[in-house]
């Protein structure tokens, strides 16, 4: 069966999506799924038990060690070891103060679950934000300390609305913070990728 035009792929997700009205929890792991699969990104992998095997995996467990002793359990929404933490939302309103307000509490959030991750699978190098069917937000931290991420590639172009999904190089842009694999990404290969 031939494939359809990656035009009209683009439109179809863009059009489904547009018109979901569902939770977070109802929709976010079918956006990213189908997402993947527009950027020809691999689908997430099953969980396993024992985390240290869930190196791309929905719902990744993460411990809260507080400076009390006491410990909590979290859990990232999708997360791929040595790439990214991404935390998705599904928000009322899609634009405004309250909006941005909403997607930084949400960058917060994927911040506080990268600094959470044992230390021997080091930080990732970016956060994603997804406020599903409407936008994608991308957080950069090269160092991979786990110190503040920024804006990627910078405060005005790092957020992705669904209808940009249509300008090639916004979705290499995504594509390239999803396949991310190494341990150091140096200077030359971030002006390549991410340009």
């Amino acid at each position: 069966m031939p494939q359809a035009p990656l035009s009209a792929s683009i439109e179809a997700f863009i059009a489904r999506w547009e018109a979901a009205g569902g939770s977070e929890r109802a929709n976010y792991q079918l956006f990213l799924g189908e997402l993947c699969g527009l950027l020809e990104l691999p689908q997430p992998e099953l969980a396993h038990e024992d985390t240290r095997d869930n190196a791309y995996v929905f719902e990744r467990r993460v411990t809260f060690r507080r400076g009390d002793g006491s410990v909590s359990a979290g859990f990232i929404d999708l997360y791929r070891r040595g790439a990214f933490v991404l935390e998705a939302k599904k928000l009322r309103k899609a634009d405004g103060r309250g909006f941005d307000d909403a997607m930084l509490r949400a960058r917060g959030q994927a911040e506080q679950y990268a600094r959470a991750l044992p230390a021997a699978e080091g930080r990732p190098p970016f956060i994603v934000v997804v406020d599903v069917g409407n936008a994608i937000e991308l957080y950069a931290e090269f160092s991979r300390s786990g110190a503040t991420y920024t804006p990627f590639p910078d405060q005005r172009s790092h957020r992705i609305r669904l209808g940009d999904l249509r300008n090639e190089a916004l979705r290499q842009r995504l594509k390239h913070s999803g396949s991310i694999r190494s341990r150091s990404i140096r200077p030359a290969a971030r002006a390549i990728f991410f340009t």
